[in-house]
Order: structure tokens, then C-alpha cells, then sequence
């Protein structure tokens, strides 16, 4: 049987007319964020055909949605009153936003990801200097994770239910470089490809194993990657005609998802697993769909897969459910 997916339009939230998915959790909850009337953008979380609009902080005009639970908790970040521009990470837990704040000595934040026990991850920032912190924040505040040898700053992308963290460390004078990060052993590179000089750790599930991009010695052609729990880097490829590609979430039975450019195209959404490689996920719904999938950002143990791309010109996020049983390893 061949492998396709169902496409369902996630659409907006009232007054807007443009949304993207950032994340989806295992009973199929999306976040993300949407336009809202105005011109402005809200966070949104999507459960069984409903978007539900989750405001701002208290005198805010814009928020976003970056990472969900599976208690459909939200983080995220959003401006606020007197902020200036800046905005401040949140937790949504259903009942309304908390302010997570900054480190000592930031002005701004933002939230990326959190796990099953609530824990959120992401970076906060000095605006007057220009440095990037990564943080974890598991309740009584927020803590930095610190920065690899030789970099001065750092982000967080995500974290998995074991409280592993992984992001990225950057430096003026170097490559970024991917990092993995837990209470035990503190902070740790993640590698590159062979001969490659910069790497980024964007995605990680409970097994440990991540995925992300390197170079392999040409900085402007990065490959997508997974690394091995034992941190073997494996080269996921491009898409046919394609000279980059970006991995950035992977579930529990190995499933990638990103985007890469190909033949005609600047960036489409794709699926990798072991046995098929790297498929592009337009050639794998139907043709009549009116979509252009243009970049998927989330996979979950049933094998659904959130993203971004275009139907009838305009910009929505969509969820793709397999119609056939996800592959196991």
C-alpha cells in the first residue's frame, strides 16, 4: 500500500489570515501562532478541529506558540505592557499565561519547548549587549545552561521528558555549534559531519537521539543529520535536486521531519525514516490537495506530522495524519 497522508488546513484564528504550526503533541494537539485581527499575531493551540486563540501577557498586542506538552500545556513568548518590544517567555497551562521573566540581568525572553514534567527551555537575552542565554525553567525560576568552551553565547531548542536539552552555542569568532545538555553531565557538543565545522541540535526524543544540521566542510550547504544516541552523525541527505536541507523534530520510532530545497522549489517539507530515506511530503498527499507543503516542524508516535505551507495563496498551518500504519524500526 503506498504511504500518503490526509491533509487537514488548520486555518486561523478570527480576523487573521495567515497561521503556521510549531509543534504537535502525542494526542495530537497543535501550537503555534496565528494572525488575529489588526495585523497582529496570537498563539494558538488546536485541538480536534478547534483553534483557540491564548492572547498575550497582560497589555500585550503579539504572541506566539513554540512548544506543547501532553497536558496541552503551551510555552511561548509574547510582549507585554511597557515592554518596549521585547517579549517575555510563557506557560499556558488552560487557565491563562505566567510571565516566566528573564535570567538575572536580561531584558528579554523567549520559550522554545517544554516536557512532560513542565519543564520549559529556552533563551534569554541582554538586548544592549547582544547575548543569547540558553535556560531551563522547571518552576521556581529560570536557570542558564551556560555556553560550550570558547563561545559566548547560547539557545535552546528543545527538551525531552528525561529533561535532556539541546540547542546551540555561537561565537563571533567561530562556527555555532550543537549542544546536548542534561542535570548529570552538564553540557556537551553534539559533533559535525565529517569535516564539517558547524553543527545545530534542534530537535531530541526520548531515546536520545537528536537531529539537526552540519556542514561537512562547506558552511553554505547544510545537510540535515541525526545523531545516535552514542552521538554517531548520520547524513540525512536533500531532496532530489537539492543542496541544503534542516531536520528539526524526530519521534520515538525514528521519524524525521524538516524542509529542504529541490528541483524547482526553494523549500518543501520532508519525511525521513530508515528504510524509505528522505521523501519529499508533497509527493505523498493527494495531488488535487491545493497545498504546497513547504516545511514540517513536528512528528508525533502516531506518525502525524505539523508544519507550514500554502493553499489558495496564503500562508496556513497543516497536519498531516498517515493513512496507513507508521513504520516501526
Amino acid at each position: 500500500m503506498a504511504y500518503f497522508y490526509k491533509v487537514t488546513d488548520l486555518g486561523t484564528l478570527l480576523g487573521g489570515d495567515s497561521s503556521s504550526a510549531a509543534v504537535i503533541n502525542d494526542r495530537g494537539q497543535v501550537a503555534g501562532s496565528s494572525g488575529v485581527a489588526g495585523g497582529r499575531s496570537h498563539a494558538f493551540v488546536w485541538t480536534a478541529g478547534a483553534m483557540q486563540d491564548l492572547g498575550t501577557l497582560p497589555g500585550g498586542t503579539n504572541s506566539g506558540g513554540s512548544g506543547i506538552n501532553i497536558c496541552g500545556w503551551v510555552a511561548g513568548q509574547s510582549d507585554f505592557a511597557g515592554s518596549g518590544g521585547k517579549t517575555h517567555a510563557f506557560l499556558w497551562n488552560g487557565t491563562g499565561m505566567q510571565d516566566l521573566g528573564t535570567l538575572p540581568g536580561d531584558d528579554g525572553s523567549a520559550a522554545n519547548a517544554i516536557n512532560a514534567c513542565g519543564q520549559v527551555v529556552g533563551n534569554s537575552s541582554l538586548s544592549a549587549g547582544g547575548k543569547l542565554h540558553a535556560f531551563l525553567w522547571s518552576g521556581p525560576g529560570m536557570v542558564g545552561l551556560g555556553v560550550l568552551p570558547g563561545f559566548t553565547d547560547s539557545g535552546a531548542h528543545a527538551i525531552n521528558n528525561l529533561g535532556q536539552v539541546v540547542g546551540y552555542c555561537a561565537s563571533a569568532a567561530s562556527a555555532n555549534r550543537g549542544f546536548v545538555w542534561s542535570a548529570s553531565a552538564g553540557m556537551q557538543p553534539v559533533g559535525t559531519l565529517p569535516g564539517g565545522m558547524s553543527s545545530d541540535a534542534v530537535g531530541i526524543n526520548d531515546l536520545g537521539e537528536i537531529v539537526g544540521t552540519s556542514d561537512s566542510g562547506n558552511v553554505n550547504q547544510l545537510h540535515a543529520v541525526l545523531w545516535s544516541s552514542e552521538r554517531v552523525a548520520l547524513d540525512l541527505g536533500v531532496l532530489a535536486g537539492g543542496t541544503w536541507s534542516s531536520a528539526f523534530a524526530i519521534n520515538a520510532f525514528g521519524t524525521v521531519v524538516g524542509n529542504g530545497n529541490c528541483t524547482g522549489a526553494g523549500s518543501h517539507a520532508f519525511v525521513w525514516n530508515i528504510k524509505r530515506g528522505m521523501q519529499d511530503l508533497n509527493a505523498l498527499i493527494p495531488a488535487n490537495s491545493g497545498w504546497e507543503l513547504l516545511g514540517a516542524v513536528g512528528v508525533n508516535l502516531a506518525g502525524q506530522i505539523v508544519g507550514t505551507g500554502t493553499v489558495n495563496g496564503q500562508q496556513h498551518a497543516f497536519l498531516l495524519t498517515p493513512q496507513c500504519t507508521p513504520s516501526k524500526r
